[in-house]
């Protein structure tokens, strides 16, 4: 390999300009971690597969399926909440984080699990929860005890009206202030054993650690140093805005009625409740310790800090830390989840330029638009923009995260009332939905119950599209969801896509284009039509430096394209590009060969050519 092949194979950080209106970012900083340009797919452990047909999945579940992730080309799986629990809030209250919950198996299924993975070259991530327990964690049940260091694990205050409770056991306790709970309601709860109410941003099953003590924070380095022992390489860890509250105990600003402040969240701003700069301290104080975990065992990658925070940009944007101290490899990107579909276009490109934008120099950016607490893509767009959405996230620099089921455009599934099963439902700001309808087994192909359980009723219902919508079925046909996935996925395998810079185009409230490219490499022109009507781009008014005519890659299934077509990019060409309504296509100066999908397909052509030439060969016999 020579030193430009090694100088370009460790590119990956951008710098963000603005040339006439389109954004351009640009690769700069040398690195060549492994995480820079992955691919992080998401399992729900309780949806992907169920091995034991309960009806729930579990971990051999998962072992059954590392060769779909192979097939994809996947590379990192991020797996949870695994912990034992009693599932007050879907595993993200947990009782133990040493021990795998009954459920999803057992520490052995999890061993084995890792080495299989290891087998696959895929990385295990998995979620951590710092900011509370259940309150069936005997942490929990030590410090009402008041026994020893546990005494001041949680967040206990007394009553506002203490000094009247003692005096009269009868009298209501009040509490210390008017911080409310993200599932509604008083953020505090009296616990008559001792005489204090405990603080929980959640569920009241759900109390928070007093994460100022220090001896919480060793806690959280021995269970991560746990789990890395085990084989994990990185943790997400879960709801960090939430982490510390302001030692003030000051009441929160109210936004609207009396009445409403005292049950509805997002009545107070909450000024002492999210985002407290202790936050980003503790950050990278946990990413000082996997750096130097990585070096004490010679681990031949580093460990993954991954955050999961649904704040400002600017709060984010701490997260990385810096360059003396630095903190989390990914704050997760949440802009994608909330364009705004009156003006998709302006919103997508504006998301992507302030992520950019924003982020301090030699950071990787990532990408998210689907995730267990919000809609999937087809709900919020429709079926036919699964391609364009699947085309834009893996095309921009970086690491994508997808989530379980995305590959083949699966949807929301309707779930009865009597059905559901998320005990919070969906907290605050969706009080008419459960998040359960994102949360749906994964459809593996057109038999019972979609081939994720053989017990007759799963944990919850499997959409009834699952007949047409699944794996089995999707990976025979070539312009499938699932194959434009895994094509798009062999892409980010490129140097231009690992290593490119990155130009966008706005060009009309249809038409949004990306274009990858690297010096001495094939550059990557995604043009996604995002409106009703038929649109002729011409690709040369907005991208400049394009060959005459350049080549088809791929195209979606509605888009009329395959791989191999000619399209002209110039003004007055006979072959412009011509896109359908939702449709996408990616265009390259570089010829590509069409691949086979499979091999029967192969083999159906192979014999197909072989029948042709035979009969060519058989009638030049008869002339001559």
């Amino acid at each position: 390999m020579g030193t430009f092949d090694v100088f370009l194979f460790m590119v990956i950080a951008y710098t963000c300009s603005t040339v006439n209106g389109n954004v351009y970012f640009r690769a700069t900083k040398p690195t060549n971690e492994w995480f820079s340009n992955t691919i992080t797919y998401q399992v729900y452990p309780r949806s992907f597969k169920d091995s034991n047909n309960d009806g729930i999945g579990d971990l051999r579940g998962i072992m059954e399926k590392l060769d779909h992730f192979v097939d994809l080309g996947i590379e990192t799986l991020w797996i949870g909440p695994l912990y034992k629990s009693p599932m007050d809030d879907m595993g993200y209250d947990v009782e133990d984080y040493y021990e795998i919950d009954p459920i999803f198996g057992t520490m052995a299924d999890f061993d084995e699990l890792v080495s299989e993975m290891k087998k696959r070259n895929l990385k295990l991530v998995t979620d951590f929860v710092p900011n509370h327990s259940s309150y069936k964690c005997e942490w929990f049940t030590k410090s009402v005890e008041r026994q020893g260091k546990y005494a001041d694990y949680y967040l206990w205050r007394n009553a506002s009206n203490q000094d009247e409770i003692l005096k009269n056991s009868t009298i209501k306790p009040k509490p210390p202030n008017n911080w409310l709970s993200v599932f509604g309601g008083s953020g505090w709860t009296w616990n008559e054993k001792r005489q204090q109410f405990y603080y929980h941003q959640f569920n009241e099953k759900q109390p928070d650690f007093n994460i100022r003590n220090p001896e919480i924070h060793k806690e959280i380095l021995d269970i991560i140093k746990f789990w890395l022992d085990r084989g994990v390489v990185g943790f997400r860890f879960d709801a960090l805005r939430h982490l510390y509250e302001s030692d003030s105990l000051l009441d929160e600003p109210c936004l609207m009625t009396e009445e409403e402040c005292k049950i509805n969240y997002v009545s107070l701003n909450h000024t002492y409740t999210v985002d407290q700069p202790e936050t980003i301290e503790i950050i990278r104080e946990w990413r000082e310790f996997v750096d130097n975990y990585t070096r004490s065992n010679n681990r031949p990658i580093p460990s993954l800090i991954a955050t999961e925070s649904y704040s400002s940009i600017k709060v984010l944007m701490q997260y990385y830390g810096n360059s003396t101290k630095p903190g989390a490899h990914l704050p997760f990107n949440f802009a994608l989840l909330s364009v705004d579909k009156r003006d998709i276009i302006k919103s997508i490109d504006t998301n992507i330029k302030n992520w950019l934008d924003n982020m301090p120099e030699n950071q990787v950016a990532n990408w998210v638009v689907e995730n267990h607490d919000n809609f999937r893509m087809p709900t919020k767009y429709g079926a036919e923009m699964v391609p364009l959405f699947t085309a834009l996230k893996l095309s921009l620099p970086g690491i994508e995260v997808t989530y379980y089921g995305s590959e083949i455009g699966m949807d929301n599934t309707y779930v009865r009332p009597d059905q559901t099963q998320d005990p919070n439902n969906s907290g605050a700001g969706r009080l008419d939905e459960t998040r359960d309808n994102e949360r749906c087994p994964m459809q593996w192909d057109s038999s019972i119950n979609a081939g994720f359980t053989e017990a007759k009723k799963p944990w919850l219902p499997v959409n009834p599209n699952y007949y047409k919508v699944n794996v089995e079925t999707q990976k025979k046909l070539p312009t499938s969801n699932y194959n434009f996935y895994k094509k798009m996925s062999q892409l980010r395998k490129t140097d231009t896509f690992k290593n490119g810079d990155l130009q966008t185009y706005n060009v009309t409230k249809s038409i949004y284009i990306l274009k990858r490219s690297l010096l001495e490499r094939e550059s990557y022109i995604v043009v996604m039509n995002f409106g009703s009507e038929t649109e002729t781009v011409v690709l040369s008014n907005d991208v400049k430096n394009l060959k005459d005519e350049i080549y088809v890659y791929l195209g979606s299934e509605n888009s009329a394209y395959n791989p191999g077509n000619i399209v002209s990019t110039g003004p007055s060409a006979s072959n412009p590009l011509k896109l359908r309504p939702q449709s996408v296509v990616v265009l390259t100066d570089k010829l590509i060969e069409p691949e086979t999908i499979d091999t029967q397909n192969a083999g159906t052509r192979i014999g197909s050519t072989l029948i042709s030439l035979l009969g060519a060969f058989l009638l030049l016999r008869h002339f001559l």
